[in-house]
């Protein structure tokens, strides 16, 4: 089989889309437990409360293992270590399959959100090593389109297989397309390991010793937190209040997708228009306006203006701290930190979130994320270091 890669447009193209479709596997292994999440807690008898744990025991070690994963892949070579991580998260996702209890099925999810970890951290750091610099961030924007089109396709497919079929078929087909991915890894060209000297505790001093890196992987973890936050709770509570079902609820959050695939396929040409401070405040406005719909009802067309407008500010946030983090430091390690704090804020809020839930129920829950995303859009407002990029 020829290997893609190198610096011709078509084999860029390419690339990005086999490394796409790894990345869209990673994260729609995940999200799509939040529209079957009632489903999965009829089935093992517990709680919403109790069974939104099954999201933090993936999105932790998710978030935790991004930067290791990174620092590895510039010692291993970035293509080898994908496709072991392709092996991890397809047996991962088979024992979630087959789990008997809460306590197997959070224990499962954490051996896949261990291997599904360096998916995009180690994807992103590739398109970096592999993209002209001009040519970056709308590659990013494309990359980071398919991942979550796949997502929101995933959810309304999980919808569909948890109310006709079973919350374990879901797995069953997510590990088949992991399998899939990893053929398709094997077209991609070897890269060669950085074989750098620094230790992974080097690196991350020298990352995080600079000023824009630090505010970088702040800001992840608050876009992570509040952003994730609202999309991780927004299946069950359009079913529960709004009275979908898993089927209907899928649907609606199916459009997370599409407008993930409209944002990056246009964040290029907005960002040329509007500077990279306007893409980020604009996305944190549509996380606002995401936060503000469920506070103020619970009908499924004011979930979907919700769950639009997150899929596009989502983006438009992520998309550029993952550019911006290719200028600090050594390029895997950035990308995992901007990974950790996303993914280890949107495991921290769905935990928070839970506790909420339990005790105050589901209006404090959009009201803390309205203050949030508030406390958000100022602080994007407020730095500068974006707007001389």
């Amino acid at each position: 089989m020829p290997n893609v890669g190198g610096s011709a447009p078509g084999g860029n193209a390419a690339t990005v889309f086999i490394l796409g479709c790894g990345g869209l596997v990673s994260a729609a292994d995940n999200w799509m437990v939040a529209p079957i999440l009632p489903s999965i807690c009829d089935g093992l008898n517990v709680s919403i409360a109790q069974g939104a744990m099954i999201l933090t025991a993936y999105m932790i070690p998710y978030g935790a293992m991004q930067p290791v994963h990174g620092y590895l892949s510039e010692r291993c070579g970035r293509v080898r270590l994908l496709r072991w991580l392709m092996l991890g998260l397809t047996l991962g996702t088979i024992g979630c399959a087959l789990s008997p209890s809460l306590i197997w099925l959070c224990a499962s999810r954490f051996v896949t959100g261990f291997a599904a970890a360096g998916m995009i951290a180690v994807s992103l750091a590739l398109i970096g090593d592999r993209m002209p610099v001009s040519m970056r961030r709308k590659y990013v924007g494309r990359f980071m389109g398919i991942v979550f089109l796949g997502q929101g396709l995933s959810v309304g497919l999980g919808g569909l297989l948890a109310g006709y079929v079973s919350w374990r078929a879901i797995f069953i087909v997510f590990a088949v397309m992991a399998v899939i991915v990893q053929i398709l890894f094997s077209l991609l060209r070897e890269s060669s390991p950085e074989l750098s000297h620094w230790s992974f505790r080097e690196q991350a001093a020298l990352t995080m010793s600079s000023r824009n890196g630090r505010l970088i992987y702040l800001l992840s973890f608050a876009t992570g937190y509040l952003l994730l936050g609202i999309y991780g709770f927004s299946g069950a509570y359009l079913q529960e209040r709004g009275g979908l079902d898993p089927l209907q609820a899928g649907g609606v959050l199916m459009f997370f997708g599409f407008a993930a695939l409209a944002a990056g396929s246009s964040i290029g040409w907005i960002s040329r228009r509007t500077g990279t401070r306007g893409v980020v405040v604009t996305g944190s406005i549509l996380g606002l306006f995401a936060a503000v719909m469920p506070a103020l009802s619970a009908d499924w067309r004011t979930g979907l203006l919700s769950i639009v407008a997150l899929g596009l500010g989502y983006v438009f946030i992520q998309s550029t701290m993952a550019t911006l983090a290719f200028d600090v430091g050594a390029r895997g390690l950035s990308s995992g930190l901007v990974g950790l704090g996303l993914f280890g804020g949107g495991g921290v809020s769905s935990a928070v979130g839970s506790f909420i839930l339990a005790r105050y129920g589901y209006e404090t829950l959009w009201y803390v994320s309205v203050g949030g995303t508030i406390i958000l859009t100022a602080a994007m407002l407020q730095n500068r270091f974006v707007s001389t990029r």
